[in-house]
């Protein structure tokens, strides 16, 4: 029998013991230098089917985890949950760990007609409206993906002859009201989706803001690549995207190792 007394106390104001962060199910070594957040815990074993040699480590509430090769470089996967409270834990704990390179591989809500199912976004900026983000932002900060970031995915997206252009998302919290959806079947609602399209925005989603305002601030360069799962100009939605996700996944990893590699080379 353990006798609890005797573990090192952690502290309050930083939580983590003998280098170990207080929610993700790793530590020191453990974290490569290139890390794919998407949000969903299931989505990380998909991972299988884009890296080679694809090990899960463990999981710890939404934090799903584990470890893979691209082109024989080591990529991290790991599950943020969905919004940006959960986000900005799994970034933070990230970044102290190892992770360099951050991309959310994940999925959005169509709000430009253009855009058919299934197809990629790579992120240039968010549009704020996350409350996590805030905190690592400033209120008239523009939240833009790392320029190298950008290139990347757009360059591997073409090479992987998937479909993928550039282009803005909104973050928003709340996934019924505040993207404009009926919070009852059947029952009124207001319509936001047209204020966004003036912002500029492409899509609706929940964690883009947040991954890139904490990283910049750790100095993570961090990018995103979403795939449209449904569209709200024409109210069609992806039943089955888990081609759209592996597209991602592949797009993600193949551009964070193509980053790694210019910025190593960089430092030679």
């Amino acid at each position: 029998m353990t006798d609890k007394s005797s573990e090192p106390s952690r502290s309050a104001r930083f939580p983590w013991r003998e280098g170990r962060p207080p929610h993700l199910p790793m530590g020191p070594g453990e974290v490569p230098r290139i890390v794919l957040l998407p949000g969903d815990p299931a989505r990380v074993d998909l991972a299988a089917n884009a890296l080679e040699d694809f090990k899960i480590v463990g999981q710890t509430r939404e934090f799903r985890f584990g470890v893979g090769f691209w082109d024989g470089e080591a990529v991290g996967v790991c599950s943020t949950g969905i919004g940006g409270p959960s986000t900005e834990i799994a970034v933070v704990e990230l970044a102290n760990i190892g992770m360099e390179i951050a991309i959310r591989v994940g999925g959005m809500g169509a709000i430009n007609p253009t855009i058919s199912l299934g197809e990629l976004l790579v992120v240039r900026e968010s549009l704020r409206g996350s409350g996590a983000a805030a905190y690592y932002a400033s209120p008239r900060e523009r939240v833009l993906a790392d320029p190298s970031v950008v290139e990347a995915l757009l360059l591997k997206a073409g090479e992987m002859q998937m479909l993928a252009r550039c282009g803005v998302v909104a973050t928003v919290d709340s996934y019924y009201a505040g993207q404009g959806r009926p919070y009852r079947a059947g029952g009124s609602w207001i319509d936001t989706t047209a204020d966004w399209v003036a912002r500029g925005a492409d899509g609706l989603e929940m964690e883009t803001e947040t991954v890139l305002a904490v990283a910049r601030r750790l100095g993570v360069a961090a990018g995103a690549v979403l795939g449209a799962h449904n569209s709200r100009p024409t109210d069609d939605w992806l039943e089955s995207y888990s081609q759209t996700q592996l597209n991602v996944l592949r797009a993600g990893a193949a551009a964070g190792v193509h980053v790694l590699r210019q910025r190593d080379a960089s430092r030679r």
